[in-house]
């Protein structure tokens, strides 16, 4: 199965599921701090990224939802506050580095922030065990039944 990244064009089903929330006032507002701050979580846990590369790998988690018009792209005034907070929570840290020819703060994760991702990983992990995990995961067909 091809990632929808992979796919030009999103396929006409999946364009109006996405149209019919629209239409029926579902928007996004954007990830939920909770959300966001596992999503910085998880990309720094591969690699350590400056504020702006970080911004774009959330963009393309949620590219179907921004080019229908759920949600708004993700804006410099929405993430530096959530790195700052996650920097002063000693989830992340950072560094000077280089991108471009230009100075940018690359930051990457401490051993509590990623302690926090693990512990994530595990509860995700033991919470698709539940029988009530399963059984939204088989409606939202995620997984078999």
């Amino acid at each position: 199965m091809k990632d929808i990244t992979d796919i030009e064009h999103i396929n006409n089903e999946y364009e109006e599921t996405l149209l019919m929330l629209k239409d029926n006032g579902i928007i996004y507002k954007g990830a939920s701090k909770a959300f966001s701050t596992f999503l910085v979580l998880w990309f720094l846990s591969k690699q350590d990224m400056h504020g702006y590369m970080l911004m774009k790998k959330i963009d393309e988690f949620f590219i179907p939802q921004i080019e229908i018009g759920l949600m708004k792209s993700t804006k410099a005034n929405k993430i530096y506050p959530l790195l700052k907070t996650m920097k002063e929570d000693g989830l992340i840290e950072s560094y000077n580095g280089i991108h471009k020819k230009k100075e940018v703060k690359i930051y990457r994760l401490t051993s509590h922030g990623l302690k926090l991702y693990k512990l994530i990983q595990k509860e995700f992990t033991f919470n698709k065990k539940r029988k009530i995990w399963r059984e939204l995961f088989a409606d939202l067909n995620i997984i078999e039944n």
